[in-house]
């Protein structure tokens, strides 16, 4: 489970006006020097084997049946489908910011612990699901949340991509 998984803003014009290879080398594949300057900017923000388990804790809730609850993290498709980069438009990013902003974030990971357990079993993650999981989803999920407000605020558009 070494997937890291980046968002990455761009004013939202930028989605029709540049290519979709455009866009795509717009967004961090690795962790390196150029990563760091835009998280710095705030810009970016990238995450480490919790992608998945955010999706889960955000959209495996019966209490969110919220279409919004399935674009932070992959987009709107699910993952397997999504391919490895997705573009959400402003108006996708102000309502995930919204979704994000709305909900508790450390109830809705509370409330899948089993869900979240058993998907971790079944990627082979060591070690097994844990209160250190679930906190590292939760702080990733709050990240998540506070780059999209930055996002939403400025009118940007967002691209999604999963390195593996």
């Amino acid at each position: 489970m070494s997937v890291d998984h980046f968002w990455r803003r761009l004013p939202g014009q930028a989605v029709d006006v540049c290519s979709p290879e455009e866009l795509g080398e717009l967004v961090p594949r690795s962790r390196d020097v150029g990563y760091d300057r835009l998280v710095a900017a705030g810009l970016a923000l990238g995450v480490r084997q919790t992608a998945v388990l955010m999706e889960l804790a955000l959209t495996e809730n019966g209490l969110h049946p919220d279409p919004a609850a399935r674009l932070p993290v992959y987009g709107g498709a699910p993952p397997e489908a999504g391919g490895d980069m997705l573009v959400l438009r402003p108006e996708q990013v102000a309502a995930a910011f919204t979704f994000l902003r709305d909900s508790a974030l450390g109830e809705l990971v509370r409330q899948q612990d089993t869900v979240l357990a058993r998907r971790v079993a079944q990627l082979g993650a060591e070690p097994p699901w844990s209160e250190t999981w679930a906190s590292r989803v939760v702080h990733d999920l709050r990240e998540l949340r506070d780059f999209f407000a930055g996002a939403a605020a400025a009118g940007d558009a967002v691209v999604v991509r999963e390195s593996k």
